[in-house]
């Protein structure tokens, strides 16, 4: 029998520019049967550094809400409790205390991740932040390659698909635009650290083997607490090597980005990515000259941009 696998994302209204297109876009490149596809939504007022951030308002990402949830592609939608009973109870569920700081210290989520991961059922949880783009080769699954991985690797609580596409390493590589060297030696490989961007996790052996959550400073990110906890247990990520499947995350939700996110989309789908292009490989830099590097290997494609 396969194994349930819940699907879920946190969502505020600083994701309303991009929000609808991009969870319309996962659902059609994952293309898996999720058990259950939740939304846990905070309508609190953005910290630190999302302050800044576009901003929607209520009206809006309800209506996108709602969109999704006839459409079928959302089951539920969780609205966020900030009563301190409730803070308290997942607090204590996960970190053993309930004195755990609700954002880290540049006013990005602890508690509502954690109240996102309560609310699912499945034997296996998805979650992913909201502006998270997924190349998937058609008929081939990254999700269900972890879930038969984690069955067999009993210290692995945590699986990911590659970040990022192929990019220039060297000057070589920009000169020649195409990458030098054999494939990676093997399918899966361990990561050092964990990050909340996107994951695929074991519940039970979450629940099992890596909780209480320890934090090695306070207030600092919850990627960084799972990453020392990882450490501590002797426990690990893993994330595939191949180019079947990655991910990759804008750097900046700029006027850029949102202009041009069908095409980026698009190119994101097909495999469509500048070799020869800025940032770390996971990243899509797209402010100022940036786009072109993408805008020049959509049109490279035979696309013409939407715009």
């Amino acid at each position: 029998m396969f194994p349930s696998v819940s699907f879920t994302v946190n969502t505020c209204m600083t994701d309303v520019p991009f929000l609808e297109q991009t969870l319309r876009h996962v659902f059609r490149s994952l293309d898996f049967p999720f058990s259950e596809r939740l939304i846990a939504y905070d309508p609190g007022n953005p910290m630190g550094k999302y302050d800044s951030r576009r901003r929607g308002d209520s009206a809006e990402i309800l209506a996108i809400f709602d969109r999704l949830l006839a459409d079928g592609l959302i089951d539920r939608v969780d609205t966020v409790p900030w009563s301190e009973e409730h803070q308290a109870d997942v607090l204590m569920r996960y970190f053993d205390r309930d004195d755990i700081a609700l954002k880290d210290f540049d006013g990005a989520p602890i508690y509502q991740y954690l109240y996102a991961l309560d609310r699912c059922t499945g034997d296996y949880i998805f979650h992913m932040d909201s502006d998270m783009l997924f190349h998937t080769t058609p008929g081939i699954s990254w999700l269900a390659q972890a879930i038969e991985m984690l069955r067999r690797e009993p210290r692995v609580v945590f699986a990911t698909c590659r970040g990022g596409p192929p990019q220039a390493r060297n000057l070589l590589e920009r000169f020649l635009k195409r990458p030098i060297g054999g494939k990676p030696p093997s399918f899966w490989f361990k990561a050092e650290t964990f990050s909340t961007r996107y994951f695929l996790m074991d519940r039970a052996r979450f629940q099992s083997k890596l909780l209480p959550i320890l934090q090695a400073k306070s207030a600092e990110p919850l990627e960084n607490s799972i990453t020392h906890t990882l450490k501590l247990r002797g426990l690990e990520r893993w994330t595939t090597t191949g180019l079947e499947s990655w991910s990759i995350h804008p750097w900046r939700h700029d006027d850029n980005y949102l202009t041009y996110l069908d095409d980026l989309i698009w190119a994101v789908e097909n495999g469509v990515y500048p070799f020869v292009r800025t940032g770390y490989r996971w990243d899509m830099r797209t402010e100022n000259e940036h786009i072109k590097e993408w805008l020049d290997a959509i049109a490279g494609a035979g696309r013409i941009n939407s715009r």
